[in-house]
């Protein structure tokens, strides 16, 4: 369950929101002004955003490596790569 909270309402609850979060695998946003800025998720799900996010960089690297892409030329590649998967989600 995900469930949106503003930051002074977020902080008068973190002890609770941290128990939830770990014992019951809830998700919390934290917005700020009416915006979303930052969010609460179980430490699996953020560990597994690592994990894929180093994926897809060493496959990046591996690639420039093969392509024989200068640095700039990669990163300008990564960016659009990056642009387009958010783009579709």
């Amino acid at each position: 369950m995900e469930k949106v909270l503003g930051v002074t309402e977020a902080r008068a609850m973190l002890s609770n929101i941290v128990e939830r979060v770990q014992y019951h695998g809830d998700s919390f946003v934290i917005s700020r002004y009416g915006r979303p800025a930052a969010a609460v998720v179980p430490v699996e799900v953020y560990e597994n955003w690592r994990r894929q996010r180093e994926e897809f960089f060493d496959v990046v690297r591996n690639l420039q490596m093969q392509a024989d892409l200068s640095p700039e030329e990669a990163d300008r590649l990564a960016r659009e790569a990056v642009a387009a998967i958010r783009a579709g989600s």
